[in-house]
């Protein structure tokens, strides 16, 4: 019996405390903030390279 007690004791202490999901106002935000996101990506233009490593040899 007092093996059982604290098992029940740390098993409701493990209850599943998830966060409530976005509201529909904040899910849209979100969208448009990751629509605003991918738009700037297909804006850059290609990666700078002239400070990379070359592979010429001298």
């Amino acid at each position: 019996m007092r093996r059982i007690v604290p098992l029940f004791l740390i098993l409701a202490a493990c209850g599943k405390e998830q966060p409530q999901g976005p509201t529909a106002e904040q899910a849209a935000q979100l969208n448009e903030a990751e629509n605003m996101l991918d738009a700037a990506a297909n804006e850059e233009g290609p990666a700078d390279r002239s400070t990379g490593p070359s592979n010429n040899s001298d």
